[in-house]
């Protein structure tokens, strides 16, 4: 069987469990307000650059909000090195 992914649809988070799910859901609303730009940026499927959450979001640091994410609230988010012109930078997806 092979497995198909869009990834051009948006990404729904939902926990594996119950529990999980219940303090997922409770605590978002103590993400920062950067913190929140980035996850709902995230959850609709955008892939996010330092210079794009710049412009768009006017997150200054975005690998602070994307290791406040990962460290604090266990948000499992993705990044991958893009490499253009001689010069690279990180792109993050979930």
């Amino acid at each position: 069987m092979k497995t198909v992914v869009d990834f051009n649809r948006p990404v729904s988070r939902k926990e594996n469990n119950p529990e999980s799910q219940d303090n997922l859901d409770k605590n978002k609303k103590r993400f920062s307000k950067q913190c929140q730009k980035v996850y709902d940026a995230l959850l609709r499927g955008k892939r996010l650059t330092t210079v794009s959450a710049l412009l768009k979001y006017q997150i200054g640091d975005l690998r602070r909000r994307i290791k406040d994410l990962k460290d604090t609230h266990k948000i499992n988010i993705k990044d991958k090195w893009v490499k253009t012109d001689g010069s690279r930078y990180k792109e993050y997806y979930m």
